[in-house]
């Protein structure tokens, strides 16, 4: 056993690479969400442009835990494109028609929104704590001066002395804030919450785990039929095709066909059954729908195949082949949402076609796009997919005349 162990390479990492790539990447997303420093990508719009906003967002933007997404002065419309689009995990606006920064306990609409998807609601009370670290940070002076405001006009009245003396202390803590020295003071609630999509942060998450169980597991259900390719070149079954009128094309075209339509079929199960108990709008999108799982099928089979006819043995080809859907799984969001994600781990999801695949199904689905939206990961899906196809067959030529 220790001999058949150490002379199979795939069987050595399965039990020895693969568990310690898992762990890194599972312990970095959530050492990031729980004890490290949280990272968002947030799109910034001040409609006020005062002084009490700009000491606000240079505060927030001081940090490491934020990156600004977006133009330097984004337009209320243009964050929420950007949430709604995933650009931005998060938006921040300070309204024009609401109250003053400095009010904190005044009436009318709060000075501070957040913009929000809300399959990405955990963002929210993340950001909320930032800005109230950062108010808490730029702007004591600020708090504390509203709070003096509303215990003076609802309880007493303070005389000439007792206000200069206050206001020589709030310049003083204005000062402090400045010069990065803490007060010990913070602010009350001043924030509401606005989203950007129609349906329910539940319906948007079955929606998005539908697309991302039926991705992972379309591959695992490739690799079972494209083995066949390395399981016949064993038994000398592709010498006789070889010398056939098809040849090794067609054999894998064959393959691939079977592939896509076996993938189609077990997708639209899955999404028959998140629409029927789950209420995902499945009709009101099925053209999208149809063209978007067509092309992740034709990923899957593709890439299945090539890995199979690249591949010695069938055992070779399976153990690599599971090392390759559980790392681009977990790093393209189809076992973790990407959002909760660091950031270089988020962009390093964009080489998986699991993430062009949740792109492509999160926009019809959470954001009711059409053709247009989903052009990009499209097309990156199909060039992979016919790529993967030709290498396939390349391979299963080179291989079936050794």
């Amino acid at each position: 056993m220790l001999l058949m162990l150490l002379n199979d390479r795939g069987a050595l990492v399965m039990a020895f690479v693969l568990p310690v790539l898992f762990f890194l990447v599972m312990a970095e997303i959530f050492s990031s969400t729980t004890g490290g420093p949280i990272q968002l990508r947030v799109a910034f719009a001040d409609e006020v442009q005062t002084e009490l906003s700009q000491r606000l967002l240079a505060a927030l933007q001081s940090g490491n835990s934020l990156e600004i997404v977006g133009a330097p002065r984004n337009s209320r419309a243009q964050v929420e494109a950007l949430v709604a689009r995933g650009t931005a995990d998060v938006g921040l606006v300070l309204p024009a028609n609401a109250r003053s920064l400095a009010d904190v306990g005044g009436m009318g609409p709060a000075p501070i929104l957040i913009v929000s998807d809300p399959v990405r609601s955990v963002t929210v009370p993340m950001l909320s704590g930032q800005i109230q670290k950062a108010y808490f940070e730029a702007l004591p002076d600020v708090a504390l001066g509203s709070v003096v405001d509303v215990i003076e006009d609802q309880f007493v009245e303070l005389n000439a002395d007792q206000r200069e003396e206050i206001a020589t202390g709030l310049a003083q803590m204005s000062a402090d804030a400045k010069a990065g020295v803490e007060s010990g003071w913070s602010f009350g609630q001043m924030i509401e919450r606005q989203d950007v999509a129609g349906r329910s942060a539940a319906t948007n998450h079955v929606a998005y785990y539908a697309g991302a169980v039926a991705f992972l597991f379309l591959l695992f259900s490739c690799m079972q039929g494209a083995v066949s390719l390395t399981e016949e070149r064993e038994s000398g079954i592709l010498e006789r095709i070889m010398v056939g009128p098809g040849g090794m094309a067609v054999l894998v075209n064959g393959k691939f066909i079977f592939l896509v339509v076996q993938g189609f079929l077990q997708m639209l199960v899955i999404f028959i059954t998140a629409w029927l108990i789950y209420g995902v709008d499945l009709p009101a999108q099925f053209s999208v729908w149809l063209v978007i799982t067509l092309v992740a099928c034709m990923t899957a089979a593709g890439a299945s195949l090539l890995v199979a006819a690249a591949c010695r043995t069938p055992s070779q080809a399976r153990n690599l082949w599971t090392v390759l859907v559980l790392i681009s799984s977990v790093v393209g969001g189809s076992m973790v949402p990407r959002f909760f994600m660091p950031l270089w781990l988020r962009d390093l999801g964009w080489f998986t076609p699991n993430t062009w695949v949740l792109e492509a199904y999160s926009a019809v689905f959470w954001r009711d796009a059409g053709f247009a939206e989903v052009l990009l990961p499209l097309g990156l899906l199909v060039l992979l997919a016919l790529a993967s196809l030709a290498a396939a067959q390349w391979f299963a030529v080179c291989r079936a005349r050794v």
